[in-house]
């Protein structure tokens, strides 16, 4: 029986809400940049098959249907792209919860969030989230699969009828989804049964297993029955087409053909065209000749001669054929784009407008958003390194396999060389079916490559922290500095410092004047503290710092920071100073929210400080409600950190993370504070926004520096 806390962690978690709307905004804002979405040829005809309910077996009927019902249904192709972002949302969302069974920590959680920004924002992701073709959701089938397997893995195979339910659904949409998908299902049903009983040694578990895909296999093969596509009419075999291909390339070696074999090869392709036409790196120009395109009929019917004058004349130029063979395939393996054919996608409609009749044609509802995401292909696709790692299938081959030999060599078991199957049976199909490579063919290899690089992140990140031990016997005699760093705080310093000392007759006061451009440093001076006078403003991390400097040079036990707006109310100061000399904690942070908080100030928190507030939290497991106060108390071992090690811009929430990762005990209290003496803050709407993006990839890259 599961107990309660493996039930809380099948919930759905704010994490997971977190991630699939994330996935849901990035690529719905695609949607709306290059609205009403993508679609090729292929796509129109698909449609066009669904509307007139005359289908031939060119497409898959199944994914006909499917796109074609949602067309009619809502009227537009942008319903096409919701499914797909909806779909593609759950499978990677289900895929980074299951990876959290291995590494519930909080870097690891911060990795998922960063990762899925940065695979939202791929080119190749957003687009192909909203194209109309039947790779699409063949690829997603193929994420699906492999998540599945992974489940297996570390289960022993011992799925429930649940889990075999979905492997029996992406297994067989991988299977009727692509003509090329019916091997890969096969072989991978064939695995995960005899992986099932060898494992589990039930015979009957495997009966039930293999049962349900059957059933899911016939059930998904019923609408095929109903609407009873018509073959393809004048169409080769696709073994038939490649040989057309390779014999481009055995016609360009200048070979002696008989008088009867070229009338019979010009049957089917002017010779001159044949050779003309044939391109060593794909077979787009010569398959799509209208030549051929219109001879196919005569091909079809007379295959058996063709293939027996290929094969006779591939014997004597075995050279050409493999020389060919591995150059139209160097999408595959090379890591360098080898020619100008491998297709990728278009950010607009506006090639099939003439064949649409103008349906589909692109009208972006937002220039600003079209603007951007066009930007960012463009960007991606004229960098080298960036074309490279987004771009070529070759690319996420080679990390994939380097990924999967170091988790299958790490963790000692050589079930995870499974989860790199799917991708290698697809590439291994193309090998033999395609002669015009496309990069949408090979989408599996940059979804599978996404998944192992969150799995090997799962088994890598994670901070340890070692708290210290709360010593509560007095640790000094409570020396006290109260550091105010100032910048053009004329109307505030004054009342400020009085204030201090009122409170607190046993504290020196440092104001540290950071290069004000007012009376600052002059109202500084006629009150009791000292003074240091910056020869430049050095920002507020600068300031401070150099009031820790102070601090430790002058033995002082304990420093404690209070900005010089007068908004930090000094009646704290003793209890601050009780924590650390009598209670033995490091450090003690006056906060606003620990209690109750006015309407306003729980708005800004859910704007900035909550999110640094998550961050700290879900990286290292310790709650602090107000990140960014500037009201703190240290011990003399802080003040030694940090007058060496403080940072220039963003400071509190990056120190307080910094001090939880070394282990020091922190305590917040409770404290109301004063308001400003200049009535406003002086942070507009859009430094806060960029604060906050700032200092968010700050938290993270300070949390995964300390790994």
């Amino acid at each position: 029986m599961e107990n309660k806390k493996d039930l809380k962690e099948k919930k759905i978690s704010y994490l997971d809400i977190t991630i699939f709307l994330i996935v849901i905004i990035i690529f719905g804002l695609g949607l709306l940049a290059l609205y009403p979405g993508l679609i090729t040829s292929d796509g129109v005809d698909q449609l066009s098959q669904a509307i007139t309910g005359e289908y031939i077996d060119a497409h898959p009927p199944l994914h006909s249907l499917i796109v074609g019902g949602l067309y009619k249904l809502f009227g537009s192709i942008s319903a096409i792209g919701v499914f797909q972002i909806i779909l593609f949302a759950i499978i990677w969302t289900i895929a980074l919860k299951k990876l959290r069974e291995i590494n519930n920590s909080g870097v690891n959680k911060a990795f998922q969030i960063l990762f899925t920004i940065l695979v939202c924002f791929i080119p190749v992701n957003f687009a192909y989230s909203i194209t109309v073709w039947k790779d699409i959701l063949y690829s997603y089938s193929m994420l699906g699969t492999v998540i599945l397997i992974f489940i297996g893995i570390r289960n022993n195979y011992n799925y429930s009828i649940f889990q075999m339910i979905l492997i029996s659904i992406s297994l067989v949409l991988i299977m009727k989804i692509r003509h090329n998908g019916l091997p890969i299902g096969i072989v991978l049903i064939a695995i995960l049964l005899i992986l099932n009983f060898v494992k589990n040694k039930k015979l009957k578990k495997v009966g039930i297993f293999a049962s349900i895909f059957v059933v899911t296999l016939a059930m998904l093969n019923i609408p095929e029955w109903i609407i009873k596509p018509q073959k393809q009419l004048d169409t080769a075999s696709a073994l038939t087409g490649q040989a057309v291909y390779y014999m481009g390339g055995i016609l360009n070696q200048d070979i002696e053909l008989s008088q009867e074999e070229e009338e019979f090869l010009n049957k089917i392709i002017p010779l001159d065209i044949w050779k003309e036409n044939f391109n060593p790196y794909t077979g787009v120009p010569l398959l799509f000749n209208e030549h051929y395109m219109q001879n196919k009929k005569f091909l079809s019917e007379n295959s058996d001669k063709f293939m027996e004058i290929f094969i006779k004349y591939a014997k004597d130029n075995m050279g050409s054929v493999l020389s060919t063979f591995i150059e139209v395939n160097s999408i595959m393996w090379s890591i360098d784009e080898r020619n100008g054919f491998t297709n990728s996608f278009d950010t607009n409609n506006d090639y099939i407008e003439e064949m649409s009749g103008g349906i589909y044609h692109t009208t972006p509802k937002s220039e600003f958003l079209n603007d951007f995401y066009t930007g960012i292909v463009d960007l991606t696709k004229n960098n080298k390194i960036l074309y490279h790692l987004f771009y070529r299938p070759a690319t996420a081959m080679y990390l994939s396999i380097i990924l999967i030999a170091y988790i299958t060599i790490k963790n000692r078991k050589w079930d995870y060389i499974l989860l790199v199957f799917p991708m290698l049976l697809n590439i291994g199909t193309y090998l033999f079916f395609i002669s015009s490579p496309d990069l949408r063919y090979y989408y599996p290899n940059f979804l599978t490559c996404y998944f192992l690089i969150a799995l090997f992140a799962a088994m890598k990140l994670k901070i340890n922290i070692v708290k210290k031990p709360i010593d509560k016997k007095e640790k000094n005699n409570g020396k006290t500095l109260v550091i105010v760093p100032a910048y053009n705080e004329q109307g505030a310093i004054k009342k400020t410092v009085d204030e201090i000392k009122k409170c607190n007759s046993n504290c020196d006061v440092l104001v540290v004047n950071d290069g004000s451009k007012d009376n600052t440093l002059e109202e500084a001076r006629k009150t009791s503290a000292i003074v240091l006078d910056l020869p430049s403003n050095l920002g507020i991390g600068g300031a401070v710092q150099t009031g820790y400097r102070y601090a430790l040079k002058n033995n002082y036990d304990i420093a404690i920071q209070i900005d010089g707006d007068g908004q930090h109310n000094p009646e704290y100061i003793s209890k601050m100073q009780d924590l650390i000399v009598n209670e033995g904690y490091d450090m003690v942070i006056g906060s606003r929210f620990v209690e109750k908080t006015s309407y306003k100030q729980t708005f800004f928190r859910m704007l900035g400080i909550n999110i640094t507030s998550g961050i700290i939290s879900g990286m290292t497991g310790v709650k602090i409600h107000d990140t960014t106060s500037g009201y703190r108390a240290v011990n003399r071992e802080i003040i030694e950190y940090f007058s060496n090690n403080y940072p220039y811009d963003y400071p509190e929430p990056d120190t307080n993370m910094q001090m939880i990762i070394k282990g020091m005990n922190i305590k917040e209290i409770p404290v109301e504070m004063n308001q400003r003496e200049t009535g406003v803050s002086s942070i507009s709407p859009l430094k806060s926004i960029s604060y906050m993006l700032k200092v968010t990839l700050s938290l993270i890259v300070t949390g995964i520096r300390k790994l």
